[in-house]
């Protein structure tokens, strides 16, 4: 999942983010260019990349300290009273 697509690399030190995020350094069209990705690990990330014929550079860990779990969590609407 792309979480911030050609994005600048000091987006990586967010510490929002989740913990299994990873910025992706690559090559497009001769332009170095950085996104934000969550994946279960590096192999995924790698190979969706080279399947899009880029150039990788390099995969590293963001500073997110966020637990996966609860990133993007929205919470119920407790506005709303069930009827008996």
């Amino acid at each position: 999942m792309i979480l911030h697509s050609k994005c600048e690399p000091d987006l990586a030190k967010d510490k929002s983010l989740p913990r299994d995020s990873y910025i992706v350094s690559y090559m497009n069209d001769n332009l170095l260019c950085y996104d934000i990705v969550r994946s279960g690990n590096q192999v995924e990330i790698f190979d969706h990349y080279h399947d899009n014929s880029y150039v990788i550079k390099s995969i590293e860990w963001t500073e997110g300290l966020i637990n996966p779990k609860s990133f993007d969590y929205v919470p119920k609407d407790l506005s709303k009273k069930r009827r008996k």
